[in-house]
């Protein structure tokens, strides 16, 4: 990863899903931080499935 990706911190905050819209959306600041909306139904989904590998993970 370069360097310049290194230096900034992501952050994501949750928002509503609707229709016509990207799932995430991007906001970089001059300070190298990147401010990543997430659509809350799309985040529920991920999570979702992560927890269910896990769980299959576990169980072996």
């Amino acid at each position: 990863m370069p360097a310049s990706r290194k230096s900034g911190k992501v952050s994501y905050t949750l928002r509503p899903s609707r229709e016509g819209l990207p799932p995430f959306s991007d906001i970089r600041l001059p300070d190298g931080t990147i401010i990543r909306r997430v659509d809350e139904a799309i985040h529920r989904r991920a999570l979702s499935k992560a927890a269910r590998v896990l769980t299959e993970r576990l169980d072996r």
